[in-house]
């Protein structure tokens, strides 16, 4: 009972640490007038080869799912331009091998465990977890002002999720109507 209350408190306490929102929002800009929007490529180091192309698209397809017009060509006028970098990307893999049957690659650690002297299995732990990180900001064409920035580390079990994990999560602070200032 105890070991059930502890895991429930632990991650309730790890859910509301990756809700930290960073956005940054530009005080009495309609953001309301925003209807078409330019996704750049985003910047990444060499390490994080192909991971700035699927951030792209990622952003591509919330920001057409929230009904924004996406233009790719650079000499078509647009509202707004989105861009920014992927400041982390990190994989951790280990297999699971059960007696001799793999399930996905190799694994680097083989365990045996016994219980009264008999083997009850023999494998590797598979563990896969993928963390990224990323900064946007949002730049108005027409003044030329960052009008919006924000930026998120996400960790998830696969590429994908954890890369539409982190854009949905930045995209919810991208605000739909006018900011108005705390004066």
């Amino acid at each position: 009972m105890n070991k059930i209350l502890l895991m429930c408190l632990s991650l309730a306490l790890f859910l509301s640490s990756c809700i930290i929102n960073n956005a940054i929002i530009k005080p009495d800009y309609d953001f309301s007038k925003v209807k078409s929007i330019r996704v750049n490529q985003f910047s990444s180091g060499k390490r994080y080869r192909g991971i700035s192309d699927a951030v792209q698209n990622a952003f591509i397809q919330d920001l057409l799912a929230k009904g924004y017009d996406i233009v790719s060509n650079t000499n078509v006028k647009v509202d707004c331009v989105i861009d920014g970098s992927v400041t982390s990307f990190y994989r951790i893999r280990e297999e699971w091998i059960d007696n001799d049957f793999y399930y996905g690659y190799a694994g680097r650690y083989r365990r045996r465990y016994r219980w009264a002297g008999m083997p009850i299995y023999d494998g590797v732990i598979y563990n896969n977890t993928v963390t990224i990180g990323i900064s946007t900001r949002m730049t108005d064409v027409e003044t030329g002002q960052v009008v919006w920035s924000d930026s998120f580390n996400n960790e998830s079990w696969d590429e994908d999720s954890a890369i539409n994990g982190v854009v949905k999560v930045v995209l919810k602070s991208l605000p739909k109507e006018k900011v108005i200032s705390r004066k």
